[in-house]
């Protein structure tokens, strides 16, 4: 009975995360959609208003902060806040679906390389499927089935590349290093890569802009809280079917508040993207090749 509620409370708290994630890139789309706060800006934002958290949070703990594997966790840094500024830029430039979509590719990428860089990961029949199915999905998705592709699309698609590249580089990083330090680190180097190269663009928030961007701080730093806790009482199969169904999520509220347009194709191929997902996370039992 025990384990049983506390699958329920790894559910619960999983799907919570799916939610707050989307919430705040509704907030993204809601503070750039007139031009005037540009992405780049909001991405500064995240990793200020993450970097006072962490800080905060360090403040009780203690600044155990050394690193070991310098390189993992620089690279974890570097790829994570490049993936994440890539993200928002997305969100503007097209719809929160779409965004959401490429966010979530990721996992497909990390199945691709993660043999080559980790002792842990294998290629299998099953999981080599799901990236079958889920680049047909993005085959749908992108406008390559219609023979036109924008250069959002195509940021979108190298933004999972990125962040899959982020996830590899964690996983060595947690080997030798603790959460803090990581953390600590992603937050340092996204404030100075959204910072220092974009600070020309940055213009002084409105009362309204300044509470959805401090909103949007919250709701990011809420969905990452939510996720890792809730990992702790569900198998990670479980927990990747309930992240990815994000892709839903996006479809469903870009509809209903945002008027995104609704179309076949890019549901479609979401569908395909999250079989795909499923197909990856089934390694377990899956037959080596």
């Amino acid at each position: 009975m025990k384990k049983k509620k506390s699958n329920i409370k790894g559910y619960i708290m999983v799907f919570a995360s799916t939610m707050f994630f989307y919430i705040m890139t509704l907030f993204v789309k809601m503070i750039t959609k007139d031009g005037r706060i540009p992405s780049t800006e909001v991405t500064f934002f995240r990793f200020l208003i993450g970097f006072i958290i962490v800080n905060l949070s360090l403040m009780k703990t203690g600044y155990n902060i050394k690193m070991v594997n310098k390189k993992a966790v620089l690279a974890r840094g570097f790829f994570t806040a490049l993936a994440i500024l890539f993200f928002f830029m997305v969100i503007e430039y097209s719809t929160t679906t779409k965004a959401n979509i490429y966010n979530l590719t990721y996992p497909i990428f990390v199945t691709i390389f993660g043999p080559l860089l980790l002792a842990d990961e294998r290629w299998t029949l099953k999981n080599m499927i799901g990236v079958t199915v889920a680049f047909i999905g993005v085959f749908l998705i992108s406008g390559l089935a219609l023979g036109v592709v924008s250069w959002v699309d195509a940021l979108g698609l190298l933004q999972g590349f990125i962040a899959a590249a982020g996830i590899i580089a964690l996983r060595k990083a947690r080997v030798t290093d603790n959460s803090s330090t990581i953390l600590f680190y992603l937050m340092s180097i996204g404030v100075i890569m959204s910072g220092i190269p974009f600070g020309y663009q940055f213009k002084v928030p409105t009362y309204r802009e300044g509470f959805l961007l401090v909103g949007m701080g919250v709701f990011s730093y809420l969905g990452q809280y939510t996720l890792t806790n809730g990992f702790k009482y569900v198998k990670a199969v479980e927990g990747s079917l309930i992240s990815s169904s994000r892709i839903f999520v996006a479809a469903i509220c870009g509809i209903l508040f945002l008027g995104e347009p609704f179309s076949i194709t890019v549901l479609g191929g979401g569908s395909l993207i999250f079989i795909g997902i499923v197909l990856v996370s089934l390694k377990e039992n899956s037959k080596k090749i």
